[in-house]
């Protein structure tokens, strides 16, 4: 197993730097406490980010996680958890799904239809593609990402740092 972190999330304002991640780059104030948020675990032949498996409950736990944001208002979001491959892991998920091979190395899995509520942290920021297009990527606040999506009238699969039951980071996932 491969243990990647994921990146710091930031709780208080000062002068700004970047940190690059794996997953996104991240403007991160200076000087600011910072959380680390919580390890993932991808297994080269299974799903990125903490898995398919968040259980039963209502609550996410401690993670992140893949899944699509069904609904968001200024307190929180609705979102269905799913399954993210990539490489040979989403060719072997696509062929036990009976489904083609997928043709831009990836591929998502949705077996559960669960939609779960989830609290949003004032500080939260959001990696956000308003056009839809990397090249367009903004780090914004919650806030100002719920506003946007509203107008944009589409939701894309993200990425949630999850800690304490409650989201501290949001990124988009930019699929060609």
């Amino acid at each position: 197993m491969t243990e990647t972190t994921a990146p710091a999330i930031t709780t208080a304002p000062a002068t700004e730097r970047t940190a690059t991640t794996a997953n996104a780059t991240t403007t991160v104030p200076t000087g600011a406490t910072t959380i680390e948020a919580s390890t993932s675990t991808t297994v080269p032949d299974g799903p990125s980010g903490s898995g398919c498996t968040p259980g039963d409950g209502v609550a996410l736990p401690e993670g992140e996680w893949y899944g699509v944001v069904v609904s968001a208002s200024p307190s929180g979001i609705e979102f269905d958890p799913a399954c993210w491959f990539t490489g040979e892991a989403a060719v072997a998920a696509a062929a036990e799904d009976g489904a083609e091979p997928p043709p831009n190395n990836y591929y998502v899995r949705n077996e559960n239809p669960q939609v779960r509520s989830l609290s949003v942290s004032a500080e939260t920021e959001v990696v956000w593609y308003p056009t839809g297009d990397p090249a367009s990527e903004l780090i914004v606040t919650f806030s100002d990402w719920v506003d946007g999506v509203a107008s944009r009238r589409l939701f894309f699969g993200v990425w949630l740092d999850v800690i304490d039951g409650e989201v501290l980071g949001i990124r988009e996932q930019w699929v060609p």
